[in-house]
């Protein structure tokens, strides 16, 4: 198995398994980084429900048009189809554990 990262202006994801890692995953995890004062760009996936679970700093992760304070140890689900992102409130890098429901997750940018 080969893990992959992508990185982008504060935001890094390594992914653990997908099905590009290991074919027939069937479900996708990721280990997510975002530096302090970064705010994700805001997106939806229209084939997966996405599981966010924050180890460590302080977020407030967008759901529509309701953002959520999380502290390490809460989690929160983000509906199939839900534009979603997340803005790092905290003075230290934030990380996530990020699980999806599919092995294959349709990406669509939102403005």
């Amino acid at each position: 198995m080969t893990m992959s990262n992508q990185a982008s202006d504060g935001v890094t994801m390594c992914w653990l398994m997908d099905d590009s890692i290991q074919q027939g995953a069937g479900l996708s995890l990721a280990r997510m980084t975002v530096e302090p004062g970064v705010t994700s760009e805001p997106h939806r996936h229209s084939n997966c429900s996405e599981t966010i679970h924050l180890l460590s700093g302080s977020v407030e992760q967008r759901k529509d048009d309701v953002w959520v304070a999380l502290n390490e140890g809460d989690t929160i689900l983000i509906p199939v189809g839900a534009i979603h992102q997340t803005r790092n409130v905290g003075d230290r890098s934030a990380i996530m554990m990020i699980a999806y429901s599919s092995g294959s997750r349709l990406y669509q940018a939102e403005t």
